[in-house]
């Protein structure tokens, strides 16, 4: 990864790859502080985080559900870059969309601003996702056809695709690691997908003003339990808002899953703004659509804290907080917030170090 400042990684004076970054955020339960406000308002942390987190984790996109007929199409867009997974007869492909930015040459300046635009090239890696697409809507010469798999898509760059229970992954790495030994430890702990939660609700999109990070970690707020930091998820237990007893994960950086005996929900987080979090939100269980508005008013709730806290840490030491100038930063006190902040830490740290004259993934803006 490189350091240079042309190459974006340098905001408000600080070297956002640099271990120093993360020093204080990363210390003893107690000790630690919250991440730098760069960390939650800065384009220059969202593309480094593309580089050290987007492209090479494993990223659930969606569900079987979502596209149950052989030649229906998910979108999903994972950082600055525009997949799909299409259901084919032999099984899921994941693949690079054909149109990487819609139907321009360059990306636009006022595409580049770190928020998904609104925009009829819907195949864009930074423009906005539509829901999953019919295989009857992508017959020869559509949109739809041309903008996603074009002529051949079996020329068509290919990334790793993996299922778990109901959802799909995808991983943008050249050679990552199977994660199913990973999630069967996590599922024989936490009960989320089985033989007695087979119903399921139609898929509800909701978008919070907060940084995914913070969402995450909000969503899946508990008394943590059991961690896995290799295969990046944690565990946690806790009560609902209507005081039934619930078990809460974080499958690092998008998954959040919160169940009870009888239900899960699920929800799929995707950065849509640098201060701005789209959860894809879907119930399992026999009961998932009577329940439905519970959950949903479950999920709103807890997004909630995500935003109070997103406004105030984004605004920490400028003119709108004038009591934060100079200020040190506040203790973290969420043991999920320092989870997050150690896991997230040591994914900048795995990254390649070396300086090449564009990072492998991105091309951010000078």
């Amino acid at each position: 990864m490189s350091h240079r400042p042309d190459l974006g990684y340098y905001d408000e004076g600080q070297d956002l790859a640099d271990a120093a970054f993360y020093a204080d955020a990363i210390g003893p339960a107690g000790g630690a502080r919250v991440l730098p406000p760069a960390a939650f308002r800065s384009l220059s942390y969202t593309l480094l985080e593309d580089e050290a987190v987007w492209t090479r984790d494993w990223i659930c996109v969606g569900s079987h559900e979502a596209i149950p007929d052989v030649g229906d199409l998910l979108p999903f867009t994972i950082g600055t870059h525009g997949l799909h997974v299409q259901r084919a007869e032999e099984g899921l492909k994941a693949r690079f969309n054909k149109a990487q930015h819609g139907g321009c040459r360059v990306v636009p300046l006022q595409c580049q601003t770190g928020a998904k635009t609104k925009c009829s090239f819907t195949s864009c890696g930074y423009s906005r996702d539509r829901m999953a697409i019919p295989a009857g809507e992508l017959g020869d010469g559509t949109p739809e056809m041309h903008q996603y798999l074009g002529l051949r898509p079996e020329r068509l760059l290919t990334a790793d695709v993996r299922s778990w229970g109901p959802l799909i992954f995808v991983n943008l790495d050249v050679r990552p690691e199977a994660p199913e030994a990973s999630l069967s430890e996590l599922n024989r702990l936490g009960g989320f997908f089985g033989n007695d939660k087979r119903g399921c609700s139609a898929e509800t999109w909701l978008e919070f003003p907060a940084n995914w990070k913070l969402v995450g970690q909000h969503l899946a707020s508990g008394e943590p339990a059991l961690e896995d930091m290799d295969g990046g998820w944690i565990l946690a237990t806790g009560a609902l808002s209507n005081g039934e007893p619930a078990r809460f994960a974080w499958l690092f950086p998008n998954l959040v899953l919160i169940a009870t005996d009888s239900e899960t929900c699920v929800a799929i987080l995707q950065q849509t703004a640098i201060g701005q979090t789209l959860c894809r939100v879907r119930i399992y269980g026999a009961a998932a659509a009577e329940r439905a508005d519970f959950w949903i008013a479950e999920i709103n709730g807890r997004a909630s804290a995500a935003a109070q806290e997103h406004l105030a840490l984004s605004r920490w030491g400028t003119q709108f907080r004038p009591e934060t100038l100079s200020a040190p930063l506040p203790v973290q006190r969420d043991s999920h917030g320092l989870w997050m902040q150690r896991v997230l830490a040591a994914r900048v740290a795995r990254s390649p170090r070396n300086d090449i004259p564009q990072p492998l993934f991105q091309n951010p803006r000078g």
